[in-house]
């Protein structure tokens, strides 16, 4: 592989928008890292992207296996030497309903994912995006982040956490080249949309690619990013 060749991490790569994000990196010439809990459907994915001539790097990994992403990035340091991209997609919904019927065992369970693994990406990163020349760093988010609506519990939660956490971690990188920003994709059908709102006339929903080609082209743009939050909407 040539070592100019731009290195992506994307997580929860194993469908929706992180294999069309995955995928459509691939098809820019970008060796992609992905990641998620089931191999055997990250190997879809892997296959989709070899079929078109791309490379990639399968990772099977649970976000909520802390020790694993810091192994993640000292393998990534070993091979590469630098990240370029970090896509941060993984997530979880939970159980929606009345927040005090909510599981603490549950509720953990989200902001782990959503939150704190985040926070060890950070972590195990941060030095290693800043290898690069143009390093990127996208954080997906939801509108529920900001807008404390009913029956969303950890979820909502976690956005909100993980919004904040970005910001503080971008006021902290304001004299550097590295980008960071947060995007809300909108109504998107995915597995996660549907498992929130059963019975929704997906129709009226963005496809995955769509959205996957709107992030991209965001993540190309020649702008440094603070901390701001885009969203992208139908």
């Amino acid at each position: 592989m040539s070592k100019d060749k731009q290195i992506a991490l994307i997580t929860g790569a194993s469908s929706g928008i992180g294999t069309e994000i995955a995928k459509q990196l691939a098809k820019k010439n970008v060796h992609t890292i992905i990641t998620a809990r089931s191999a055997s459907r990250l190997m879809k994915t892997e296959k989709s992207i070899i079929d078109n001539g791309g490379t990639c790097t399968l990772v099977e990994l649970d976000m909520k296996d802390l020790k694993g992403l810091d192994n993640l990035g000292i393998e990534i340091f070993k091979r590469w030497g630098r990240l370029d991209i970090l896509i941060a997609n993984a997530a979880v919904l939970g159980t929606l309903g009345p927040i005090h019927h909510q599981s603490s065992d549950e509720f953990l369970e989200v902001m782990m994912v959503n939150t704190i693994s985040n926070h060890r990406l950070i972590r195990s990163f941060d030095a290693l995006l800043k290898k690069s020349h143009k390093p990127k760093a996208c954080f997906l988010t939801s509108s529920v982040a900001i807008e404390p609506r009913p029956f969303w519990g950890a979820y909502a939660v976690s956005k909100a956490s993980l919004e904040h956490m970005i910001k503080i971690w971008s006021a902290e990188n304001k004299h550097n080249k590295l980008s960071i920003f947060i995007i809300n994709p909108g109504k998107t059908n995915t597995k996660m949309r549907n498992q929130a709102m059963p019975g929704e006339d997906t129709r009226k929903l963005q496809k995955p690619s769509e959205v996957a080609k709107n992030i991209i082209e965001i993540v190309f743009l020649d702008k440094l990013y603070k901390g701001d939050t885009i969203d992208i909407m139908k």
